[in-house]
């Protein structure tokens, strides 16, 4: 009996402890691909069935490159909340317990994760009108035509979020005032930025550019580039 009982031992055993949370460095499905003083950010990796629980010390973002399906839940609760994710999702998630997430579909699932290290970005906003804090909203909203030129904003106190789609011709304004800005792009892009070389990056390869962007990035191609920029505000 207790031989037949040993291999489900061992299987839960097994269980339990992928599902330890451990720093995101730790986390071998998280790779670094860029840090500075305001933000670490890492490329994300779920190859089908495998998944990874994470200690987030710092607000996060994940930007989703690919469409897919994850079981997401936080440490202490069920893991079966089973979630339909699309290219180019980008939600704001708070430090606190442990997140875990699950792939269990049969392809491939990539995204971008990015670590605020100032803890004044935040949906936690203060509302002038009722007097209060209140949370805003913690995802960007899809495009209404995901065929045209869009930008759609997510406000995160002393940062933003945009999802931008330009299309051939169209531009993308600097911001309106000093900012440093992450560029994460959802499709292969190009684009120029004054007389500088042009921004040619794949899907995930983060850019990052530093406070002063005074010109336009602008699309050059005829393909439309979709990206997801990242524009952190300088302390007053």
């Amino acid at each position: 009996m207790k031989l037949r009982l040993l291999p489900l031992v061992l299987a839960l055993a097994s269980l339990a402890a992928a599902q330890t949370p451990v720093e995101i460095t730790a986390e071998p499905h998280h790779h670094l691909l860029l840090e500075n003083g305001q933000v670490r950010v890492f490329a994300l990796t779920l190859r089908p069935q495998e998944q990874a629980m994470v200690n987030h010390e710092h607000n996060f973002l994940l930007v989703s490159l690919t469409d897919g399906e994850l079981v997401i839940w936080a440490e202490g609760s069920s893991s079966l909340p089973n979630f339909r994710i699309y290219k180019g999702e980008t939600q704001f998630s708070f430090a606190g317990r442990a997140i875990g997430m699950r792939n269990d579909r049969t392809t491939e699932y990539q995204g971008v994760v990015v670590e605020f290290l100032n803890p004044k970005v935040t949906s936690l906003q203060y509302d002038y009108e009722s007097g209060g804090w209140e949370y805003n909203s913690t995802g960007i909203n899809p495009p209404a035509d995901p065929h045209a030129r869009f930008v759609q904003k997510l406000e995160l106190g002393a940062a933003s979020a945009a999802d931008v789609q330009l299309m051939a011709g169209d531009s993308y304004p600097p911001p309106e005032k000093p900012s440093a800005e992450l560029l994460i792009p959802v499709s292969e892009i190009e684009l120029a930025l004054d007389q500088r070389p042009q921004i040619h990056k794949l899907a995930g390869e983060a850019a990052w550019i530093p406070v002063g962007r005074k010109s336009e990035l602008a699309n050059r191609t005829n393909q439309p580039a979709r990206f997801i920029m990242v524009t952190l505000f300088a302390a007053p």
